[in-house]
This record gives C-alpha cells, structure tokens and sequence, in this order.
C-alpha cells in the first residue's frame, strides 16, 4: 500500500498504488507520475501501447469466462489503476466490478474497488455504502475505516468521520493517516485543542519528512483564524420541492426525507401523490437494476427507515406505498410499503 494525499487540503488516504501499467505487463517497475499530481485542465496521458494490449488481454479472458470472479477483479483491478492517468478506464472498471458483486455480493476486492472508484469521482454517498458494507465483512481494516472517515469528513459528517478515525485508533494506535484525519476533523468542528492533540501524535508518528511537513503545516493553520477544511466538502444543493417548504404536513415530510435519501436524494425529479398514502417518486438516472446489491439493499433499508420516521412522527397507521419510478420511461422499478 502506498499512502496518496488526496487534493483536498491533505487528508491522508489508503489506496491501492497505481505503479505503471507497462509494469504489469513487464513486471518491471516503472514509476509514472500520478493522475492527481498533474495540473488541472493538462490532458489526459496515453497509455503506452504495451499496457493497453495488457488491459486488453484481461478484458477478452475476463469476457470468455464470465464467472471467473478473479480475472473479473484482476480486470476491475488494471482499470482502476489505468484509470489514475486515463479516466476513460473509470466505467470499465465499475462495471467490470459490478459483474463481480452479481456473482458475489460480498466479494472484498469488489467492494473495497467500486468505493474507491466512487471515493476517486467524489461520489461520497455510494463509496460510504460501499466502504460501510465490506467492513460489515471486515471490520479490522484499519485503511478501508480511515477511507470511510474520510468520506464522511467530505460529505461534511465531521463527528461521524471522528468516530470511525477513532475506531480504528483504538485498535492500530499507531495508523498514522488516522490520527491526521483525526486532526482535520476536529479542526473542521472547532474543537481546536483535540485537533491539536491528534496532529501532535501524528507527528510523531510520521513515517518520513514530507508527511512530518505536512503535520507541520496543519499545526501552523490551527493558529490562523480559519480552522482546516476541506475544499468542496458541502453537500450539494438539492433539487427544491414541489411541495411547500413547510414539512410540518405529512406530505412535505415524506417529500423531504425522500430528497434527502443518501444517494438517491439528488436523483428524485418529482413526487406524486394519486392517494393521501400513495407515492410516486420520479427518478432521474437511477437505474436501480445496475445498482451493486449492497447499494441496492441499502438504498430500501433507508428508504423503509424514512418512511416508518415520518408516519411515526405524523402519527399515520396506515400502510405507505412508494413507487420508484424512471422518470423518463414512467417505469416502475421499486415498489415499498412500509
């Protein structure tokens, strides 16, 4: 594992290194600068020949062998790190990550591969349910629960992000990358001397100049007048409601948690009532037949848990049915009653 700094005022992230492709068919190391390293707007970098031929090799083994869930991952695998200086190879790998999730809905590298994908692509919702469910499978990895944290702290959850740093330093007391998230966290909640405390530990326990530098640097930015933050971590504005602002009513509720669904919220087009406990929600690009089970699962636990909340709260008894619809068919692709 190599430790990369994601470009977002320098959390600490664990993924996997993306040495050359041309290494993988060569088996002979050769490092080439990484996608993240290169200057906005520069364009994208040719693969050489040699690693194209090599991807495309997977892909037609890949291809003849449907089940074969190793050469799938191995495929999804060399895409994703294709993928680093050519963001064509984003799609190939998820979808070939995806076939590997139908086959297995558990499989580890799958799991941990579409997070880091959705992790690459600023995706924080879908990488979250990703990284949430492999933990479910693997809770010790301490590098997949720092990359969960870090999700958390860029969707804005500071103090979720706080717990699952804290989680992992319980156990690996001395993981460098989360005692900094740590850092940033408490910085970005304005509990100052906690994020001081962390970063402090973090120098200590940095495993060469450049990351000591940077502890350095957060330390310094804890006296500025802004505390640390990450650049683009607000959540994005969703779409306005069709119905009154006021969630006082039944309806506005329902409408509301709906919006706010983690990763479907921003895909809800509009909402229909054709009964007072009937709703038809229009969805825009959410193909839920190509979701990952796991997201898939999570997307109907929320969406059940949101709906038990607002009838709870608005005191309705009666059954709720929901309809999950494609906006641009009209077709049903979901239907729950809670």
């Amino acid at each position: 594992m190599a430790v990369g700094i994601l470009v977002a005022y320098g959390v600490m992230r664990q993924i996997p290194q993306r040495e050359a492709l041309l290494s993988l068919a060569s088996q002979q190391a050769s490092p080439v600068q990484d996608a993240r390293q290169i200057p906005p707007g520069h364009p994208t970098i040719q693969l050489p020949k040699e690693a194209r031929d090599f991807i495309s090799a997977i892909a037609r083994k890949a291809e003849a062998n449907p089940r074969d869930i190793a050469t799938w991952d191995r495929y999804a695998d060399v895409c994703f790190r294709a993928a680093a200086f050519d963001s064509s190879y984003y799609p190939k790998s998820a979808s070939a990550y995806a076939h590997v999730l139908k086959l297995d809905p558990d499989d580890l590298d799958a799991l941990r591969g579409i997070g880091n994908i959705d992790f690459d692509q600023h995706k924080y919702d879908e990488a979250i349910a990703a990284y949430e469910h492999y933990l479910s499978k693997k809770p010790e990895d301490p590098e997949v629960r720092t990359d969960l944290g870090t999700m958390l702290l860029s969707s804005g959850s500071a103090d979720q992000a706080v717990l699952q740093y804290r989680k992992v330093l319980e156990t690996h007391p001395n993981f460098f990358e989360a005692s900094f998230n740590l850092g940033i966290a408490y910085g970005q909640m304005n509990e100052l001397g906690a994020a001081q405390a962390a970063f402090e530990k973090a120098k200590v326990l940095a495993p060469d100049t450049d990351a000591r530098n940077r502890v350095t640097q957060m330390l310094a930015e804890l006296g500025s007048a802004t505390p640390p933050t990450l650049q683009g971590s607000s959540k994005p504005a969703q779409a306005a409601s069709t119905v009154s602002a006021d969630s006082s009513s039944f309806k506005g509720a329902m409408e509301r948690m709906l919006r706010d669904l983690p990763i479907a919220g921003p895909k809800v087009a509009s909402v229909q009532w054709p009964s007072a406990t009937r709703v038809r929600v229009l969805m825009d690009n959410f193909p839920m037949d190509q979701m990952p089970p796991f997201a898939a699962t999570k997307f109907i636990s929320d969406l059940k848990s949101g709906i038990g909340d607002v009838k709870s709260a608005h005191d309705v008894r009666a059954p709720v049915e929901i309809d999950i619809c494609d906006a641009a068919s009209g077709r049903v692709m979901q239907s729950v009653t809670e």
